[in-house]
Parts: structure tokens; C-alpha cells; sequence
């Protein structure tokens, strides 16, 4: 009875881990900081608390369905990455039958129609914006469309998908709808997470590219991705000023610093540095604004940590 436990706990916690909850963390956190902006738009504070007694449980819902959003979306990643991610010596979930390609399967399906109608519950916007997020993963990851294999429509799927969609989903649960003054002051996060996706193309170069992907780590150098992510974190910062979101102002300032340096080392370890850096910091901006995410990020990431080093001996996640 006890062993038949032990691998019931195992094969749960290989299935939660499979979503990718360190992820999840930087979705969630562009959801909190939409929510912010939403909040504090005349008093733009980056110290700013929010009032958790009307906010609490709809912020902890949207993240519970964003959560399954994108764990589904990042498990049909998985199905179509097979390949590249053994090349690249990652994510073995697949590759290794931790988890079976049925099983994938089911909890993609499961996990996009529970969040989507999740969401629908919660108000018509957000429902349609992920929708939209479920339809752009597909889109992202199918062979036949493999938005993830052409270098610009990679690009621009993560800086919807992971930018401004995020905060579009946390400006809603506010505000109940969107409008312009949301997009626009969505465009910091647009551009700073196009920033950070192109530096996350430089490790997975050589994979990628012995597997056909054509992401601009594969087709430009690594001083012209450099280059390319540091002139979008800049721009972020122009469009965070205009829209005195000093939030993510604060966070890509200080991550500037360490972009100019790997620009300047032309080191792909110090691009990896500087996209930790840049997470890490917006984790913190949105940590300040709802102090119960504090308590949900050092979960995230001690738990994956226990998690991997007593599955697989892997020390995961680490700042080299």
C-alpha cells in the first residue's frame, strides 16, 4: 500500500511539474502588474499596496486559470519540441516517458477548456483574451503553422502571448474591459519581453539549429540578438516613462545595466544573467504591489528546485 502511494505522489508531481511552473511565474507576474496599472494610474507609485480585501480572491482565480492556460500551452510546446529539447539536453518529460504523449495530449485538451470557460465566467473580456492565447499556442506550435520555427513570428507570438496579453487579462479582472489607454500602457511589457525572449534564443542556438528552428538566435549572431533584445529593453523603457508605469520603469532600468554588458562581452552566459535579472526585478515590482505573491513565487521556485533534485538530481532552477 505504501510503495502503491509513494508512485501515485510521484507520477502527481511529475504531472504539476510538467506545467512548467517556473514559467508560470513570469505570466503571473505581468498579470499582477496589469491589474497595478489598472489600479494606480494616478498614482503611479511603484510602492504602492494593493486593497486585498476587494482584490484577493480574483487576482489568486485569474492566476489559478492562467496558470492552467499556459501550462497547457507550454505541454503542446513539449509535444512539438521533442526533438530540439533533447538536442538541447532540457524539458525530458517527453522525451524520456516521464509523462506519455496520450497523457500530454489529455491535459492540454482539459486544461485550455477549464481555463477558457474559467474565464468566461469571470467577465466576456477575459474570456476572449485567452481564447486568443489558447488559439495562439496552437498556432505557435503546430507543424503545419510553427509560428516557433520562423524567426519573426516566434518573436512577435512571445511578445503578445507572454507581454501584453498578461497584462491585458490583469487590466480586465480590474476593469472589467479594455481600452485604449490599457494597450498603450501594455506596450513596456510588449517590448520588454521581446527583450528577454531574443537573449533566451541564444543557449538553445546550436539545437535549434540542427533541428531546422529559424529563431533569431539560429539566424542572426549573438552580437546582433544582443543587440537586438538591448534596443527593445530601451525602447521599454521610453514606452514605461511615457506611460509613468514606474514599475516596470524600475525593473528594466536596472536590467539595462546588465544587457549593456553582455552587449559588450558578446558572453551568452551573460544574457542569461541579464534575463534572470529582468524577471527577478518585475517579480519584485509586483511582489511590493500584492505582498501574497511573495509567498506563491518562493513556493514556485523552492518547490521545483526540491522537486527536480530529488527526481532527476538536477539542480533546477539556478542562477548559472
Amino acid at each position: 500500500m505504501e510503495l502503491k502511494t509513494d508512485q501515485m505522489m510521484k507520477k502527481l508531481l511529475d504531472h504539476i511539474f510538467f506545467l512548467r511552473p517556473m514559467l508560470l511565474l513570469p505570466i503571473w507576474t505581468i498579470v499582477i502588474l496589469g491589474v497595478r496599472a489598472a489600479d494606480v494610474r494616478e498614482m503611479a507609485s511603484p510602492f504602492s499596496i494593493a486593497d486585498l480585501s476587494s482584490l484577493l480572491p480574483d487576482i489568486l482565480l485569474v492566476m489559478l486559470l492562467t496558470g492552467l492556460l499556459y501550462g497547457a500551452t507550454y505541454i503542446y510546446n513539449q509535444i512539438h519540441d521533442i526533438e530540439s529539447d533533447r538536442q538541447n539536453g532540457k524539458l525530458f518529460f517527453l522525451s524520456e516517458n516521464v509523462i506519455s504523449l496520450n497523457s500530454a495530449y489529455v491535459l492540454v485538451t482539459i486544461l485550455n477548456a477549464a481555463s477558457i470557460i474559467g474565464a468566461f465566467l469571470v467577465n466576456v473580456t477575459t474570456g476572449f483574451l485567452f481564447l486568443i492565447v489558447a488559439v495562439l499556442g496552437i498556432f505557435y506550435s503546430h507543424p503545419a503553422i510553427n509560428y516557433k520555427g520562423r524567426s519573426g513570428k516566434a518573436l512577435w507570438s512571445n511578445m503578445f502571448g507572454c507581454g501584453m496579453l498578461p497584462f491585458l487579462m490583469g487590466w480586465s479582472l480590474y476593469e472589467g474591459a479594455i481600452n485604449m489607454e490599457a494597450v498603450l500602457k501594455s506596450l513596456p511589457y510588449l517590448l520588454a519581453v521581446g527583450a528577454i525572449y531574443l537573449n533566451t534564443t541564444l543557449p538553445d542556438r546550436e539545437g535549434d539549429k540542427k533541428v531546422g528552428k529559424k529563431t533569431y538566435g539560429v539566424i542572426w549572431s549573438v552580437k546582433h540578438t544582443q543587440g537586438s533584445a538591448l534596443a527593445r529593453l530601451a525602447l521599454a523603457i521610453l514606452f514605461s516613462l511615457m506611460a509613468g508605469d514606474y514599475a516596470v520603469l524600475i525593473a528594466s532600468g536596472l536590467s539595462l545595466i546588465l544587457f549593456i554588458k553582455a552587449y559588450g562581452t558578446r558572453k551568452i552566459s551573460d544574457s542569461v544573467l541579464a534575463t534572470q535579472a529582468a524577471i527577478l526585478l518585475l517579480i519584485v515590482m509586483a511582489c511590493i504591489y500584492f505582498p501574497p505573491y511573495i509567498i506563491i513565487a518562493a513556493t514556485g521556485v523552492l518547490g521545483t528546485r526540491a522537486y527536480y533534485k530529488w527526481r532527476f538530481d538536477l539542480a533546477y532552477p539556478r542562477l548559472k
